[in-house]
C-alpha cells in the first residue's frame, strides 16, 4: 500500500514539510517559555545567553526527539524508503506532542510572562524568522542531501532547535530601532502631560530603599496635596512613561518618581522625561555590582540624579553613606540636606535616635534644625527608619510643617515584602488544597522577600533577634548581584544568622555553599540547617512539619525563576 511513496520526490517533499511543521509547532510553545526568561532579563541579549549557558538551559526534549527520529529515518532508508517517510510523520506528531506538554509561561513561574505589545512584537518576528530558517534548511537539504534528505533534515533541525533563544535575541535586535522610535513617541506624550500638569517632581534613587522611600514620601505629601507616584517597583524609562500617560492628571501637585539605574546614563535619560526639582539618594552601595562592575560605576550611575537637580533645587542624601556624601559635595544645591542614624559619620541635618522597637512598631526621635520631634511608626528595622528619615527631611525641605510630617509618619505603610510583619498561622505557608496535616498556633511572619542587600539583611536579623516569644527561623536563598563580593557577603550574613536563629532554611543552589560555610563557622549545628530547591518546598516544610505557636519566621529575599529554578527544556 506504500508503493506510491517509494523514493518519489513528492513523498520526500511531504516528509520534509511534516518534519518542518513539527519543529515550527514546537518553537511556537517552547519559544514562549524562553521569552519568559528573556523578559525577566529585561530583553538584554547578552545576559539572557549568559544565563542559558550558566544554567545549561539548552533544549533536550526536542533535540533528542529529532536525533532519535533522524537515526530511525536513516535506518529505514537503508531498508525501506516507506519507513523513512513514516518516520517524518512520527517526528511531526512527536514534536507537536512535546509542544502540547510545554507549560504556559503566562500562568506559571514566580514571574509570569507578560504579553505586552513589545513581547508580542518580538515573538511574532522570532516566529517568522524561525519559519524562514526552517524553509531555508529544507531547501538546502533538498538541493544537497541526495537520497538522504529526510534523515539529514531531522539531524540538521537539532541546530535549529538549539538555536531557539537566539531567534528571540535576533528579533529583539532587529526591532530595536522601531522600538526606540515607539518609546520616544510615548515618552513625548508623557513629557507633554508633565508640562501641562506642572507637578513638583521629586526623584528618588539608591542601591536600596528607593521604593519604600517613594511610598512613604508619597503618603506624607498626599496629606497636603494630590500626589502622583509610580506604583510598586516601577522605575524604568518606559515603565514611568506608561504610568504618566495612564495615571497623571491635572491637579497633581507632587510627582514622586523612583529611578532605577540599569546602566550608566539610564537615570540621566529618565531625568529628561521627569526633570527633578528635588531628589533623594537613599544609598550608593554594592548592589548590582555584576551589572556595573565597580563601586565607582555605581556611584556614577546614581549621581546622575544629583546632577540633574537644578542649582536652586533640593538634594537630600543619606549621610551614613560616604558615596552619598560625595554626591552631595560634588553637586551643591540651594538646599542640600544630609540625614542619618549614625552621628559618627559626620555632620547630619536630620538625625534619628532613641530608637525603641516594640511588638507594635518603633518609637524614635528626630533632631532637625535645633528641634527634637518624637515619633512612631508601625514599620521595623533600621533601613526602613532611614527611609522614613529621608522622607521626613524631604517633606520639611519642601515646606511641610515638621509636626504634620511626624503625624503622617504614624500611618505610613510601605510596599509589601519589605520587612513586613504579619501575624498569621502555619497554614499561610501551605499551598491551597494540600491534604497533609497543618501545624497549629500563631506565628509572626517577617516578610523581607524583596531585593535583599547586606545592610538590609543584617537589619532584618537584628529585628528577628528581638523576638523573644518562640523559635526564630530564617528562610533565604541569599543575596545576588553583588559581584565578586557575593560569596563573602552571604557568608557574613550567615555567620550572624547562626547566632540568632534556631533553624535556617536555605533555598536553591545559587548561594548554598556560602550560606552553609557561614552557618558552620558561626557555630550552627548541621541538624538545624535545612536545604530546599524551591521557596514553596521550604514553606511546605514550615507549615506541615515545623512551625509552632509563638515562632517568628523571617523570609529574607525571594529570588525570581532566573535564580531559583533550573528549567527543564
Amino acid at each position: 500500500m506504500f508503493e506510491e511513496f517509494s523514493a518519489s520526490p513528492e513523498s520526500v517533499m511531504v516528509g520534509l514539510a511534516l518534519a518542518g511543521l513539527g519543529t515550527i509547532g514546537f518553537f511556537e510553545k517552547r519559544g514562549m517559555r524562553y521569552l519568559q526568561y528573556f523578559q525577566q532579563q529585561e530583553y538584554e541579549g547578552k545576559r539572557f545567553i549568559d544565563w542559558i549557558v550558566e544554567k545549561h538551559a539548552f533544549d533536550k526534549k526536542g533535540s533528542l526527539t529529532a536525533l532519535f527520529c533522524g537515526g530511525l529515518s536513516a535506518f529505514y532508508l537503508s531498508v525501506d524508503d516507506r519507513g523513512s517517510f513514516l518516520t517524518s510523520v512520527f517526528a511531526c506528531m512527536a514534536m507537536l506532542r512535546l509542544a502540547r506538554q510545554e507549560e504556559d509561561p503566562t500562568g506559571t513561574g514566580k514571574i509570569t510572562l507578560k504579553m505586552t505589545e513589545r513581547a508580542k512584537r518580538i515573538f511574532r518576528l522570532a516566529m517568522w524568522l524561525y519559519v524562514a530558517a526552517t524553509l531555508l534548511l529544507a531547501v538546502i537539504v533538498w538541493i544537497t542531501a541526495g537520497a538522504s534528505k529526510l534523515p539529514v533534515f531531522l539531524f540538521a533541525s537539532i541546530v535549529l532547535i538549539q538555536s531557539q533563544p537566539l531567534f528571540l535575541v535576533l528579533a529583539n535586535q532587529i526591532l530595536s530601532g522601531r522600538e526606540k522610535e515607539l518609546q520616544e513617541n510615548f515618552a513625548n506624550e508623557a513629557r507633554s502631560i508633565i508640562k501641562s500638569v506642572k507637578p513638583k517632581i521629586i526623584g528618588i534613587t539608591g542601591s536600596y530603599g528607593k521604593t519604600s522611600t517613594k511610598v512613604i514620601l508619597a503618603d506624607i505629601l498626599s496629606t497636603v496635596g494630590a500626589t502622583f507616584s509610580t506604583p510598586r517597583s516601577i522605575n524604568s524609562y518606559m515603565g514611568m512613561t506608561r504610568e504618566i500617560r495612564e495615571r497623571m492628571r491635572p491637579g497633581h501637585r507632587f510627582a514622586v518618581v523612583e529611578m532605577g539605574a540599569y546602566y550608566i546614563g539610564s537615570i540621566k535619560r529618565m531625568c529628561t522625561l521627569t526633570p527633578p526639582d528635588a531628589a533623594i539618594i537613599t544609598a550608593i552601595g554594592g548592589m548590582h555590582l555584576e551589572r556595573f562592575g565597580s563601586h565607582e560605576n555605581v556611584f556614577r550611575a546614581k549621581s546622575e540624579l544629583a546632577q540633574a537637580v537644578p542649582a536652586d533645587g533640593i538634594l537630600v542624601v543619606n549621610g551614613d553613606s560616604d558615596y552619598c556624601r560625595r554626591a552631595a559635595q560634588e553637586n551643591p544645591k540651594r538646599i542640600t540636606r544630609l540625614y542619618g542614624l549614625d552621628k559618627n559619620s559626620g555632620h547630619l541635618d536630620a538625625y534619628m535616635h532613641d530608637i525603641q522597637a516594640t511588638a507594635d512598631g518603633t518609637h524614635f526621635t528626630i533632631d532637625y534644625e535645633g528641634e527634637s520631634y518624637k515619633g512612631f511608626t508601625k514599620l521595623l528595622g533600621k533601613p526602613m527608619l532611614s527611609n522614613i528619615l529621608a522622607s521626613f527631611t524631604m517633606a520639611v525641605s519642601l515646606g511641610m510643617n515638621p509636626h504634620l510630617v511626624i503625624a503622617a509618619i504614624r500611618h505610613v505603610k510601605t510596599e509589601s515584602n519589605r520587612l513586613e510583619p504579619v501575624k498569621t498561622t502555619p497554614a499561610s505557608f501551605v499551598a491551597a488544597g494540600s491534604a497533609k496535616p497543618i501545624r497549629q498556633g500563631r506565628v509572626l511572619r517577617l516578610n523581607d522577600a524583596y531585593n535583599s542587600n547586606p545592610i538590609g539583611f543584617a537589619a532584618a536579623l537584628e529585628v528577628l533577634s528581638q523576638q523573644q516569644n518562640g523559635r526564630r527561623v530564617l528562610v533565604t536563598p541569599g543575596m545576588v548581584e553583588l559581584g565578586e563580593k557575593q560569596f563573602e557577603e552571604n557568608k557574613k550574613a550567615a555567620q550572624i544568622a547562626a547566632g540568632v536563629c534556631d533553624m535556617v532554611a536555605i533555598v536553591g543552589s545559587t548561594n548554598k555553599q556560602a550560606l552553609m560555610d557561614g552557618l558552620s563557622q558561626g557555630g550552627m549545628p548541621s541538624e538545624k540547617i535545612k536545604e530546599f530547591d524551591k521557596m514553596s518546598e521550604a514553606f511546605s516544610f514550615l507549615g506541615h512539619d515545623y512551625c509552632q505557636d509563638g515562632d517568628t519566621v523571617l523570609i529574607e529575599n525571594d529570588l525570581p525563576d532566573l535564580y531559583e529554578t533550573v528549567p527543564v527544556f
